[in-house]
């Protein structure tokens, strides 16, 4: 079963935007094998030759940012006539399908709610973090993380095309000089030169419950980000696994959703629900966004019991 959200071309919607909009369900979304994606420069730069690029400017501290990402409806294009080793990707897209469960999930788009946790995170500490941007698509969570000084930073979506074809791209995009300027004089000297972005970069694709152990509990991570993962409940007990593998004991969860999402019945309140049934994280509401329909910022850390 395949979904299609009949976009216009444009900015895109997040996910549940219209009373109309149905989402699948996702069986099995975390049996995907995962996959860690070397940095292949020629390919990459094959990519970026003739890349279709855009710039958003993003809310920051001390200043905003500037990023680059490639436009998305030259990649659906570029995809749809390649053949990057999953053919359900360029299948969805040239049926113009937003999802399809256990083969496409969304990643080359980019939602509103992923701008929210942007905007969010400029009151976040991020330097010496290491970071999952979970769900990654464009990887822009991420990239604003490198762009603030992560020390470390994962990026994982579903499909490998997703990854190949946009957040690789996209993080090599941002890779460059400008980070290791914006960094104040006195901790440039203090610190030594800032590693270059991709330097410090990991890439997966793949379902939730295989990532959750892709460390073999060695590494954890200080915050994961994610956006609009909330929107079906099939998926919650994956996720909420995952994030309990991944995240260090002090560690923090953002998730970016809605605060409903019509169809499957997702969204902020049932997510936390599920959360408090399972007496493993405390789950808090941060913000809340009254535009249009409803959206959430929402963090999760351990609960001091679960630490102890």
């Amino acid at each position: 079963m395949e979904f299609k959200f009949n976009f216009e071309l444009g900015p895109a919607e997040p996910p549940g935007t219209g009373e109309a909009e149905r989402f699948p369900t996702q069986p099995e979304r975390g049996s995907e094998a995962v996959k860690e994606h070397g940095v292949l420069w020629e390919e990459l730069e094959g990519i970026l030759e003739d890349a279709v690029v855009e710039e958003v400017e993003v809310a920051a501290a001390p200043e905003p940012l500037c990023l680059r990402h490639l436009n998305v409806w030259a990649v659906e294009r570029a995809l749809s006539l390649e053949d990057r080793g999953e053919a359900g990707v360029s299948g969805a897209i040239a049926r113009r399908s937003d999802l399809v469960p256990g083969v496409y999930e969304g990643g080359l788009k980019i939602w509103q709610c992923t701008f929210d946790l942007i905007e969010h995170l400029s009151g976040v500490e991020l330097e010496g973090r290491r970071v999952l941007d979970l769900g990654c698509g464009a990887g822009l969570l991420g990239i604003v993380a490198l762009r603030r000084g992560a020390a470390e930073v994962h990026f994982q979506d579903y499909n490998g095309s997703v990854i190949e074809g946009v957040t690789l791209p996209n993080v090599a995009l941002n890779d460059d000089e400008e980070e290791e300027e914006e960094r104040p004089a006195k901790r440039r000297r203090a610190q030594g030169p800032e590693p270059r972005p991709l330097s410090r970069c990991r890439f997966f694709s793949g379902g939730w419950s295989r990532f959750g152990n892709v460390h073999g509990g060695s590494f954890k991570y200080d915050l994961v980000l994610s956006s609009e993962t909330l929107y079906n409940p099939d998926s919650y007990g994956e996720l909420h696994d995952a994030l309990s593998s991944l995240l260090s004991q002090d560690g923090l969860v953002y998730l970016a959703t809605k605060s409903h999402y019509f169809g499957v019945g997702g969204g902020t309140h049932l997510f936390e629900s599920f959360v408090k049934q399972k007496e493993v994280f405390d789950i808090q509401t941060v913000k809340v966004i009254d535009d249009g329909l409803q959206r959430c910022i929402v963090t999760l850390s351990f609960r001091k019991a679960h630490c102890g």
